[in-house]
């Protein structure tokens, strides 16, 4: 499939994702992101943090509209001593900056929150992310996405790999409804997911988990 027919068919998934999602009542999306974030404590970042011996560095997002909401899990992130990142647009690129209070947000382009650079410090280049939570409209178990089409995500991904970085994990995070059955469309550039984390399960990519 060229890659016209392919960007077709991906805004023909945004088009019906996005009525999927946002079908979903208020206090579900409630109930069904504190449940996903329960499995991501439990099965990712618990796993690492114990295989590692130390606290992590997590990076997440503030959910906009009808996404998947990862609040419960930062405000654990915190508790535990963990380092809580999230990105901040600058040109075409993501800059990751770390969070200290709930308060650090700020509206971003197209009113999606970030983090706001007045009170936020720029994670070294030196320091990975060990996670690194993807929003998206829906997912695949083989490590396949669909995002909304502005292509952040996908050149972070190639960034961090161009220079050198295998170990960051890159995990889904979603409801079940948005798991696709088969396989969803996907150009070379787009990122390769390590795992899905849905409000009933955490899908790893390959066995053995991280």
């Amino acid at each position: 499939m060229d890659s016209s027919r392919i960007g077709m068919v991906k805004q023909e998934w945004r088009i019906r994702m996005s009525a999927v999602r946002d079908a979903v009542p208020a206090d579900e999306r409630i109930a069904w992101s504190e449940q996903l974030c329960r499995n991501v404590e439990r099965e990712v970042l618990n796993p690492m943090r114990r295989r590692l011996g130390r606290a992590l560095t997590v990076c997440v997002y503030a959910a906009y509209r009808s996404e998947a909401d990862p609040l419960p899990l930062i405000l654990r992130c915190w508790t535990l001593g963990d380092t809580v990142v999230a990105p901040r647009m600058s040109g075409g690129s993501m800059e990751l900056r770390i969070l200290r209070d709930p308060s650090d947000w700020q509206p971003g382009r197209w009113d999606v929150p970030e983090p706001d650079p007045s009170r936020t410090l720029a994670l070294p280049a030196e320091h990975l992310p060990d996670i690194v939570l993807v929003p998206g409209l829906a997912f695949h178990a083989n490590g396949s996405r669909l995002g909304y089409g502005g292509g952040y995500y996908d050149r972070f991904y190639a960034d961090e790999r161009s220079r050198g970085n295998d170990r960051t994990r890159w995990i889904g995070f979603a409801w079940s409804i948005q798991l696709a059955q088969h396989p969803l469309p996907r150009e070379a550039h787009d990122l390769v997911l390590d795992a899905v984390a849905t409000d009933e399960a955490v899908l790893w990519r390959h066995r053995g988990g991280e």
